[in-house]
């Protein structure tokens, strides 16, 4: 148990890194001030371009694929048989999920932007649970990329493409499962369902501009 504190502490600081206020400060601007005054990578890209906006990105993105692929491994699996599973290569998926769910609520909840830029809000989660998830299931997050930049494509909402894509995945895992006999561990299962209700919820207020037609879409200027 001491090695999976380890392994979960150390997954929530990294997640916690909240690389779009450090980068928009390199250039001096107050993320927080400008656009949406979200702390992500759209946000980034709205208001600082698209080099840095896609950086924060792909560093978001890292956070989870490291968590999943490097801290993980940090857990003596061994000596966590019995409790999180009965068998070696379970425990390891328990391990590596439960990584990459402590580092996407700390770019949610982000305890390094509440000591340094002084607020406890960070990103939604899309990019930091992308990359967990490509460490997990690399096949349904391809294709939720798919997902992803066909909605951005044709109605240029990320908001809607980053929403249907999370919704994608327990659909995808079903089609590879019935469809392909393609198995994916309990964890994966479990963490392919709960993302998208997380994913809505984080973007309940974007939901509530779809609705009433004042979404921002990708390209348009930020205030």
């Amino acid at each position: 148990m001491p090695s999976l504190l380890l392994v979960l502490a150390l997954s929530y600081l990294l997640g916690a890194v909240p690389f779009s206020l450090v980068v928009a400060r390199v250039l001096g601007v107050d993320l927080r001030q400008h656009g949406s005054g979200n702390a992500g990578a759209t946000n980034a890209m709205r208001v600082l371009g698209k080099g840095p906006g896609l950086l924060v990105f792909l560093l978001d993105f890292g956070k989870g694929l490291a968590a999943v692929t490097l801290v993980a491994r940090l857990a003596d699996v061994d000596a966590l048989v019995g409790v999180l599973g009965s068998r070696p290569e379970l425990v390891a998926a328990w391990v590596a999920t439960l990584a990459g769910t402590a580092a996407m609520l700390g770019h949610v909840f982000t305890v390094w932007g509440r000591l340094v830029f002084g607020s406890w809000k960070g990103g939604k989660g899309v990019a930091t649970g992308a990359g967990m998830l490509a460490g997990l299931a690399p096949l349904p997050v391809a294709l939720a990329t798919l997902v992803f930049a066909g909605v951005l494509a044709a109605t240029r909402y990320v908001s809607l493409g980053s929403i249907l894509a999370a919704l994608s995945l327990p659909v995808t895992l079903l089609a590879l499962h019935f469809g392909l006999g393609v198995e994916s561990p309990p964890p994966v299962w479990i963490f392919a369902t709960v993302v998208p209700a997380f994913i809505v919820w984080t973007h309940r207020a974007n939901v509530r501009r779809l609705l009433n037609g004042t979404e921002s879409r990708i390209g348009s200027k930020a205030s």
